[in-house]
């Protein structure tokens, strides 16, 4: 019995060391495969080394450290969450304040309706890599830490209760390769089913959380078709309240006097339904509020904070009623033979009437009786108009003032704050340009009134007075004619400058002067007091001053006639007769885009289909084909082909110099064809080190709402938070303190800000992107880059350009990127305008060493444009990628805006269409890409044109990074070494520790033969 015992015993421990050898070979498989592939993110989320050696370097009396953090390891954790309240106590918006509702007494009782409360601080798919640091907390802790109770039972109903399982659906699932948009709200009936549960709502304030979520890689739902089984809620879009979360507020509506609508939503939510809920006394606006944000927004309601954010979009009624939407989601070409292609597109009908450009135009043309307006009517086609919100106090404007210095404009307004608590208030600066006969004729289109500036007082203590000064200048007046001049130009005629609250406020104080009031149409009587006239002094149209880049005097010419597709295109001339339709017909393919309802299925109920439309063999080729569209001959070039010169140059010498120096070429002969292969092709999430120059890899971090590795883990509001504070000041201290954080934790680049457009509500990353207007997303973005870069940092303004909805963009396997089509004025008023405001921003110091006259290094420092990167996108205009478009990239970027930095794609690892070549020959210089897999392109290290191509985007990439905080420790003389990073440490590990494992099996195996052969032989 022993013996057999002891046989199975042995084999146990045999199969028991077998197994784990299985395991220890499979380890160390995913060690030298998986972890070596992914070595790079692994790397740069589990934190880099970087050592200097600067023995041989005279740094006695210079100070290397040339960008320096204003807080420690220990003190930013609360300057971060300071900054946090700060942007979210000013950028949530009250919508709604009937009978001043709100603010609520100290010791309040709320009661949290909707399985959203409890996810109410979710953040984005990256924002959660961060690991965010700071006190993430949830409504409830929230709320009781500022002095209010919350409804216990109601709340561990929802966390733990029967309706735990209940809240919507992630939205874009693994980046867009699936969707659920599921609302999935608990029923009242489950509600009333709980014993005591309703009864536990009596003497609180009743808070309903609506909340909706998107994200990268799909756009909301133009209609529920695909995520609800319901077919009353199936023809909703996803920005309405489905019968679920109608019954539950009708319920509260009917018991309760105060109800709070509380928001949560990175889009502006279709509300005109609370019309029918009269005891929903007050409506707050708050999408993602950042790791302690939602702090402020207990504050908010407490009355410790008094709100003074202003929407910065439309609350449209109905969203699908605006001409963007009209195409917007699932397009598809087909073949002549009536095949689907691999291609999808979307055209831009609308041209620049996006947002209250259109609202605020149309409603002018219906009070004037001009244009053919139609029977549209303003009341209910917007709920909120952009630039509204509500304070807790009331503010008076006096002593308007507008004054001209030459072609500089400043307007003044005294703001006195009337009520009785303090608060902040928003001058908002709206101008009418003329729309003329020339104008008409030539396609050009107005806007009733466009944004040029806005200034934010301090907090005024009741009583208080302030001077609001704002400045603009007359080339914010200037319009693109891309039919005749094929320029800008300045109309002639009179101009009408207003400060306004809002963009509906500008408009009526428009009408004002020109005679108007409600008795005409209007919605209410405007200020004509508060308007001006402004006439330039051109008598006829002037296609000369703006035919040039005021900066760098370059000719403007039109660059993207291949991308007006021949669309009929929204005229003011015309509303209804040009009132966009779908470009394309309705297919027999169910849409699984989330189109809206377009079709009846074979029941006979409403059914959401793909729209199509044929694509000819000569266009199809166009799409399938990798062409720039560069005018340039690349055989012309003669360029002398040299790698691995002994020039002794390292790439710290470089600093400071000017991109012209000749020194360049020097330190470019050094480079070789591995190098080239490597910058160009794998220059995703860090760029590379090159040891020909002793450059160091430079870390680039993503996530607009902070740094998803290389900072602290703080994850801050996003951008529309940001943006609704409307103020500037703001903005620029946000982009300092990711400055700050790149700075301790490593981080040089950062993948942000991003400054497309809401063309429509519906777009899955609006939460990234500031606005539907232009000026708006260019100030915010001008300050957050201005900010980041006076600490090192090169951020990557992205997705450049017109990439404004999620769907089909090309991100995802069996996308080949979407054809975008528009015309010139829309594309350069309106969506390339955010991204020049940006990189024009202005000049931050640049702090380097530098031999003076008596060869002895100096601290020196010079000025250098803050926008120093640009990611471009995955759609293409008209039918050429944007990563690989010459007239945009070259044409515009380059050329006509002066830009000398990096231009970088996005994600290449999933876009099988970024062609690297075209992505060169257009003017662009690296792949974001972190696989070798991802590259699929091999630098021809013979080929003349491979060559200048290549060493023209080295240069630049180069040029960034060595003016970048990368170069902080280092001067002339200085080595990077290069340090063992984590992932190797761990690969090395792993191989030791296996190895020896395997050898000990080995040993163990080979000693246990040994002695079977020699009982073998003594039996024998």
């Amino acid at each position: 019995m022993k013996k057999k015992t002891k046989r199975v015993v042995k084999l146990l421990r045999s199969i028991f060391l077998s197994l784990l050898a299985v395991i220890v070979v499979a380890v160390m498989f995913a060690s030298n495969t998986m972890l070596a592939k992914n070595e790079r993110m692994v790397n740069n989320v589990l934190g880099r080394h970087q050592s200097i050696d600067s023995s041989k370097a005279n740094s006695e009396g210079l100070d290397l450290n040339y960008n320096k953090s204003d807080y420690t390891k220990d003190e930013i954790a609360k300057a971060e969450e300071e900054l946090n309240m700060k942007v979210a106590g000013e950028g949530i918006v009250l919508l709604k304040n009937d009978d001043n509702t709100m603010p609520f007494d100290k010791g309040t009782k709320f009661s949290f309706l909707s399985a959203n409360s409890k996810t109410f601080i979710e953040m984005s798919q990256l924002a959660k890599i961060a690991k965010p640091s700071g006190h993430v907390t949830s409504l409830k802790a929230g709320f009781e830490s500022r002095g209010f109770s919350v409804n216990e039972k109601l709340w561990d109903f929802y966390t733990k209760g029967k309706g735990k399982d209940y809240g919507l659906g992630k939205g874009s699932v693994s980046f867009g390769n699936d969707e659920d948009f599921s609302i999935n709200e608990a029923p009242l009936s489950m509600i009333k089913s709980e014993e005591g549960l309703v009864e536990s709502l009596e003497g609180t304030v009743p808070v309903f959380v609506l909340r909706r979520v998107a994200g990268e890689g799909r756009d909301m739902p133009r209609s529920m078709y695909n995520h609800t089984d319901k077919i009353e809620d199936q023809s909703k879009s996803y920005l309405e309240p489905d019968s679920v979360e109608l019954e539950v507020l009708q319920y509260l509506n009917e018991h309760f006097e105060d109800v709070v609508l509380l928001v949560n939503s990175n889009a502006a939510i279709e509300l005109g339904w609370l019309e029918q809920f009269p005891n929903i006394r007050s409506v707050v606006y708050a999408p993602s509020v950042g790791s302690v944000g939602i702090n402020a927004l207990a504050d908010i309601f407490a009355g410790n904070i008094n709100p003074s954010g202003r929407t910065i979009d439309t609350f449209a009624a109905d969203a699908l009623a605006s001409p963007a939407a009209q195409n917007f989601g699932s397009y598809l070409y087909h073949t002549e033979d009536g095949q689907e292609t691999k291609y999808n597109y979307v055209s831009y009908k609308e041209g620049i009437y996006v947002g209250y450009k259109y609202y605020e135009t149309r409603y002018e043309d219906v009070v004037l009786g001009q244009g053919n307006a139609g029977n549209f009517d303003y009341t209910s086609e917007v709920v909120y108009p952009f630039g509204y919100g509500l304070s807790y106090t009331t503010f008076e404007w006096a002593n308007y003032q507008n004054s001209w210095d030459g072609t500089k404009a400043t307007v003044k307004v005294d703001v006195t704050n009337t009520g009785e608590v303090a608060g902040k208030d928003i001058v908002q600066v709206y101008v009418q340009s003329p729309y003329t006969e020339y104008d008409k004729n030539n396609k050009i289109e107005k806007s009733s009134v466009s944004l040029v500036g806005y200034g934010k007082t301090d907090l005024l203590e009741p009583g208080q007075t302030e001077t609001v000064t704002i400045t603009f200048d007359q080339e914010q007046l200037k319009a693109y004619d891309y039919v005749n001049a094929k320029t800008y130009i300045l109309d002639a005629g009179t101009y009408y400058v207003t400060a306004a609250k809002d963009a509906h406020n500008a408009i009526n104080n428009v009408l004002a002067v020109k005679g108007k009031a409600v008795s005409n149409g209007m919605t209410a009587d405007g200020n004509k007091d508060m308007v001006a006239t402004y006439t330039p002094a051109n008598t006829e149209v002037d296609s000369t001053t703006y035919a040039k880049d005021t900066a760098t005097g370059t000719e403007i010419k039109n660059q993207f006639d291949e991308a007006d597709g021949g669309l009929d295109y929204l005229t003011r001339n015309d509303w209804e007769g040009t009132f966009p339709t779908h470009d394309g017909m309705v297919s027999e393919k169910i849409s699984t885009w989330g189109n809206e309802i377009n079709g009846t299925d074979q029941e006979g109920n409403p059914a959401s289909y793909q729209y199509y439309k044929t694509i000819d063999n000569v266009l199809l080729a166009k799409m399938d084909s990798t062409d720039s569209l560069s005018p340039v001959d690349a055989s012309s070039f003669n360029d002398k082909i040299v790698y691995g010169a002994k020039n002794n140059l390292n790439l710290i010498d470089m600093r400071g110099l000017d991109f012209d120096d000749p020194r360049w070429d020097d330190l470019l002969d050094q480079l070789t064809p591995d190098d080239y292969q490597m910058l160009i092709t794998q220059s995703g999430y860090g760029v590379p080190r090159l040891d020909s120059i002793n450059s160091p890899f430079s870390l680039d971090a993503d996530n607009t709402s902070g740094l998803v590795y290389g900072g602290t883990g703080m994850v801050f509001q996003n951008n529309i938070i940001l943006a609704q504070t409307w103020n500037v000041n703001l903005a620029e201290e946000f982009g300092k303190m990711i400055g700050n954080e790149a700075i301790l934790g490593g981080t040089n680049g950062w993948y942000a800000p991003a400054m497309n457009i809401h063309r429509t509500p519906f777009s899955g990353r609006n939460g990234e992107y500031y606005s539907e207007d232009p000026f708006l997303s260019g100030n915010v973005g001008a300050a957050t880059t201005y900010g980041v870069a006076q600490k090192g940092v090169y951020a990557y303004l992205k997705h450049f350009a017109l990439n404004d909805q999620e769907n089909h963009r090309g991100d995802t396997k069996g996308q080949f990127s979407m054809a975008t089509w528009s015309n010139e004025q829309a594309i350069r008023e309106i969506y390339l305008k955010p991204f020049e405001m940006s990189l024009k921003a202005g000049n931050v110091n640049l702090n380097y060493v530098q031999k003076n006259e008596e060869g002895v290094f100096e601290n020196k420092s010079r000025e250098v444009p803050a926008g120093q990167a640009v990611m471009t996108a995955f759609n293409r205009i008209g039918y050429t990628w944007t990563g690989g478009h010459y007239p945009l990239i070259t044409g515009v970027l380059r050329n006509e805006w002066g830009f000398k930095g990096f231009v970088l794609t996005d994600n290449a690892n999933t876009g099988e269409f970024m062609d690297a070549y075209q992505m060169l020959e257009s003017g662009a210089d690296g792949k974001l890409t972190n696989i070798p897999e991802g590259a699929r392109y091999t630098f021809k290290e013979s080929d003349v044109a491979h060559y200048h191509y290549g060493r023209e985007a080295m240069k630049r990439m180069l040029y960034t990074i060595a003016n970048s905080k990368a170069m902080n420790g280092a001067m002339p003389g200085s080595i990077f070494n290069n340090d063992i990073q984590k992932a190797q440490i761990i690969q090395i590990s792993i191989n030791v520790v296996g190895g020896a494992y395997l050898a000990f099996m080995a040993y163990f195996i080979y000693r246990k033969f040994r002695r079977k052969k020699r009982l073998h032989v003594v039996m024998e």
